[in-house]
């Protein structure tokens, strides 16, 4: 099969990279439309074709709301481009990651659709995490999902949800797991653990929270619970707070100041290169994620690969790929007690986290693997060519 993959603006670009690379292994003639992005493994050698085919122009300025209206500009004109070079390359599915412009791709989607079958990964049922870079990121989209042929999410809860907003019938929306993004432990053990970055000295017990920072996050919660570790406990281990803030920080950073915890808080806000990712987790004794809400995490898949046990709020699809006291724990969100709890007997109990990175690995190995994904996504693939071959006729 030939497979387009589009991710205009390269908001998922390490999800994109796996599953081209799986659908590759699995025979596909894979091409993946998006902009350019830091380098990383994508930017090796692949084995699916890649076109840097998105804002030219935008992706080259550094001021968030002038980037933000060129590549609005540059939008339809790029759509345009690529559709005449898929009439060319004649895809059997065209595959989008994001609808980034909705009010203008609902137009260019009726056009898609002439070419080839289109499926949706929808990675969030709240667009955009509701914040949008553009308040017209948000406009037209129910309309522009009505040209789309089926929908994947990555979880029930997802699936129920969308099912839900669109009143799509059950059969139009198909679950397949988020992929483990195991490439971070391959490329980590390829550079023999270099590029690690700032880490923060000494050898206490390591908490970390990686991601980009915005509210839902619960990093609040995380910081409160933090302080409620006990003694033993908190002298011997250490908070990473890491990743690129999308919210004022200086509220966070004062409430660990009135907390006393400033001097065992590690903070580093900034975009955090590949090979330092790989760092901060293979160093992490346990990732916690404190969201208010979520769909399904990335940062959650990138633990898994390196076999950390988990701390999770029971929201979203958290509770579908962790069993609570087995790959970690699960706490409701905002519970800053059952939250410093959780942290406590992970950290007081050696043979414990022993266990639980050892049912984490199992778990990354097997359903969560991109083989098995990719399967799933093939049979799809198919199962919906074959339904647009059938309504044609």
């Amino acid at each position: 099969m030939r497979i387009a993959i589009i991710d205009p603006s390269g908001f998922t670009p390490p999800y994109d990279h796996c599953l081209a690379t799986a659908l590759a292994q699995q025979g596909c003639q894979v091409v993946l439309a998006t902009t350019r992005v830091p380098p990383g493994p994508w930017a090796q050698d692949t084995t699916y074709e890649r076109w840097e085919h998105f804002y030219p122009v935008g992706r080259r300025l550094t001021k968030t709301k002038v980037r933000t209206y060129v590549k609005g500009c540059e939008h339809p004109f790029d759509m345009e481009r690529l559709l005449r070079r898929l009439r060319r390359w004649k895809p059997d599915v065209v595959h989008f990651q994001w609808v980034s412009f909705p009010i203008v791709d609902g137009f260019f989607l009726r056009r898609f659709r002439k070419i080839a079958p289109l499926v949706l990964t929808v990675h969030d049922t709240e667009p955009f995490h509701g914040a949008p870079s553009s308040r017209f990121q948000s406009v037209g989209l129910s309309s522009a999902f009505r040209h789309l042929d089926h929908f994947i999410v990555h979880t029930h809860y997802s699936k129920e949800a969308l099912m839900r907003q669109l009143a799509l019938p059950e059969h139009r929306v198909t679950v397949i797991p988020h992929g483990v993004f195991t490439y971070y432990r391959e490329l980590f053990s390829d550079l023999g653990g270099s590029g690690q970055g700032p880490q923060p000295a000494g050898e206490e017990e390591r908490i970390l929270f990686f991601g980009v920072l915005k509210p839902y996050k619960g990093v609040d919660a995380l910081l409160e619970a933090y302080a409620r570790l006990p003694e033993p406990v908190a002298k011997n281990a250490i908070l990473q707070i890491v990743g690129y803030p999308r919210m004022p920080v200086e509220p966070l950073q004062s409430l660990a100041g009135r907390l006393g915890i400033e001097h065992r808080v590690f903070w580093d806000l900034r975009f955090v290169e590949e090979t330092e990712v790989a760092a901060y987790f293979s160093h992490a004794d346990v990732v916690v994620l404190p969201y208010r809400r979520i769909d399904q995490s990335g940062v959650l898949m990138v633990a898994l690969a390196f076999g950390k046990p988990i701390v999770a709020s029971r929201v979203g699809g958290f509770a579908e790929i962790i069993s609570d006291g087995v790959h970690g724990f699960l706490v409701e969100p905002g519970d800053v007690e059952s939250l410093a709890q959780a942290l406590a007997r992970i950290l007081s109990d050696d043979d414990l986290r022993a266990r639980m990175a050892d049912a984490v690995e199992a778990l990354a190995s097997r359903e969560l693997s991109w083989s098995n994904i990719s399967t799933q996504t093939v049979h799809l693939y198919q199962t919906t060519l074959r339904a647009k071959t059938r309504g044609a006729k």
